[in-house]
């Protein structure tokens, strides 16, 4: 190689993720083993040039991989984009035939230098791993440009460790001097070894100073029991859930169930989680819509530091749903102390993306209700001005109401659970794909308000119904597969146009929703309950629906292209642009487009996969 292009090749390699990573010893080795080649259009590397060679790096031009078995496109590549290293242990071989479209100069690096790096940087091992779900679990560890995730420690590495803990002979006036001498925030009361409950500062202040309880009282009259506590070895975003879910402060640590310490926010938090405790806390304790609408304008700065933060992208959409969560009952709660006694029992639900706990700044409104019977005429009227307060309410709160009217004020969403029931047996067995398609917001429901046992009896009736039907998951099937990954034109994306004829993709139709839906269509085949993707998905590995490998390359994907999504909802942010879900491709970092190329190959495969699975209708292999 002419010695003179050795400082192009190291430019070029140095600003190229993973080989940026490597030291500069590394990228010299590097750089001084790359061989260049030059294609014109309609060349083919196959077998010999790909199985077992090494790793490929497109310079300039453009290139296209087409899969040997069906003759699919695989991707198209432009500059700086890699193939080869899927195909590095294979023999004689290959699985797919690379094709130039373009003028196209490579740099090629053999497979022994290639894996004597790999063998020295485990970034690098990952990234060019021959699995997908490895590759994109790689982007885990790629350090967020501001700030750590907290997620990374344990509890017992943020907890105090003073915690005191009395007997419950002791009085107020005991733990008060407890609490100040250890400067902690709880104290655990126990009846010998065994825990009884706890007691706050906020304890003392508001249930005996308040009351006018004398410190020499014993202080079990103001214990809380029911304790919820964090195990140690649990991380640091399983006790900020735990915090969040049950609207403390505070949580004991314990040691295999022995009480060892406490963690607080201010131990366990960044801004943007604190900030989000004393929310709920606000919202909790809030008097009328007024104060919530002021309350709410607080969602988007906790969602934006969450972001900025390196918080992942599964937390986020937790704390916005646990936040939408208060709010909405804490608006329902208001307004039905308005309304008065209800004239029946009945249930509100989510939809949507709040049923699914993945509720992100661009959410809205998915709801209905579900009634014990049938309202008489008074009864109608009572849950039609109940439920149109509500939803207008939660607009006013920054949660926008749904364009396509799924929710409780309107009257076809408000029903008893008798006729819901009818709904659903009617959705199922009707499969056409309109009657399935107006169903599909409702095959995600989460129990928000009222009586739990209406939305439990619904869901159950829903999984029963569905699995007495296979024709109903085969036609689920052939919707949510209809709408293929982005993979295709403009080098690796299927772009569309925007009105000012800019192209771009939308990252919620063409990738998130293509996973929700596998999800759902998996879910209902394990009868699982839950409505989380995550969930469902582990749902099904674990009842032997899906496959341990196809678990993981969905849950990877879904992983990196929501933190691709939420990262480009941050620079609009930033450059105060509207959010939005359209991406254009010009606004992607080469490793984004590296690793959405791997996400959508797993949903592309998973749909081609479900597809042979439900084939007429029989839901099973």
């Amino acid at each position: 190689m002419d010695q003179s292009l050795l400082p192009n090749i190291y430019d070029f390699i140095s600003k190229t993720y993973p080989f940026s990573q490597l030291s500069p010893l590394e990228m010299d080795a590097i750089a001084t083993a790359v061989k260049i080649s030059y294609h014109t259009p309609d060349d083919v590397l196959d077998n010999a040039d790909l199985a077992g060679a090494g790793l490929y790096m497109v310079r300039t031009g453009a290139c296209e991989e087409i899969n040997k078995q069906d003759g699919h496109l695989r991707a198209r590549m432009g500059v700086g984009d890699t193939f080869g290293y899927t195909q590095i242990d294979k023999k004689g071989q290959s699985d797919y035939r690379v094709r130039f479209i373009e003028n196209t100069l490579l740099y090629f690096i053999n497979r022994k230098v290639l894996e004597l790096i790999i063998a020295k940087n485990k970034t690098v091992g990952d990234y060019f791993s021959s699995c997908d779900s490895v590759r994109l679990k790689s982007t885990h560890s790629v350090p967020a440009q501001t700030g750590t995730d907290s997620g990374t420690r344990t509890v017992f590495e943020a907890a105090s460790r003073h915690c005191p803990v009395l007997q419950e002979s002791a009085t107020i006036q005991d733990v008060a001097i407890a609490l100040r001498d250890t400067h902690s925030e709880l104290a655990v009361i126990a009846k010998g070894d065994t825990p009884s409950g706890v007691i706050t500062k906020t304890d003392i202040a508001c249930r005996a100073v308040a009351a006018g309880m004398p410190a020499t009282a014993p202080a079990s009259g103001i214990l809380s029991k029911g304790v919820i506590s964090v195990e140690g070895s649990e991380s640091v975003d399983r006790a900020f859930e735990l915090m969040v879910m049950h609207s403390v402060k505070c949580l004991p640590v314990t040691d295999h169930g022995r009480f060892t310490g406490i963690i607080t926010p201010t131990r366990m938090l960044r801004d943007s989680r604190l900030e989000s405790v004393y929310l709920l806390r606000d919202v909790t304790n809030a008097n009328d819509i007024e104060t919530l609408s002021g309350l709410s304008r607080h969602v988007k700065g906790i969602f934006t530091g969450m972001l900025k933060s390196g918080t992942g992208p599964h937390e986020i959409q937790l704390m916005m749903s646990r936040i939408a969560d208060v709010f909405y009952r804490k608006i329902i709660s208001l307004n039905l102390q308005k309304a008065g006694t209800p004239p029946c029992s009945f249930a509100w639900f989510a939809a949507g993306s709040l049923a699914r706990s993945e509720v992100q700044f661009l959410s809205d409104q998915d709801n209905g209700i579900i009634l014990e019977k049938e309202p008489d005429d008074n009864g109608r009227k009572y849950f039609e001005a109940l439920s149109d307060r509500v939803c207008h309410d939660l607009d006013k709160c920054g949660y926008p109401l749904c364009d396509g009217n799924y929710m409780a004020s309107n009257p076809k969403w408000r029903v008893s659970l008798k006729t819901w029931e009818d709904y659903y047996t009617t959705w199922i067995s009707d499969t056409t794909n309109t009657a399935i398609l107006n169903s599909m917001v409702f095959l995600d429901i989460r129990h928000l308000y009222g009586d739990e046992k209406l939305t439990d009896g619904l869901k159950d009736h829903l999984i029963e119904t569905v699995n007495a039907n296979s024709r109903f998951l085969a036609t689920l099937c052939t919707i949510s597969t209809n709408v293929a990954p982005p993979l295709g034109t403009f080098r690796q994306f299927v772009l569309t146009k925007d009105g000012k004829n800019e192209p771009y993709f939308n990252i919620k139709k063409q990738a998130v929703n293509l996973i929700v839906e596998l999800a759902r269509l998996y879910g209902l085949l394990a009868r699982s309950k839950a409505t989380g993707t995550y969930d469902r998905l582990l749902d099904a590995k674990n009842s032997g629906v899906l496959r341990d490998e196809d678990y993981l390359d969905l849950t990877e994907a879904y992983t990196f292209i929501n933190s691709v999504r939420f990262a480009h909802q941050l620079h609009s942010i930033k450059n105060n642009k509207e959010l939005s879900n359209n991406l254009p491709p010009s606004e992607l970092s080469q490793f984004e487009r590296n690793h959405l190329r791997d996400a959508f190959r797993i949903i592309a495969k998973q749909q081609q996969a479900a597809n042979v699975r439900f084939a007429g209708g029989k839901g099973i292999l």
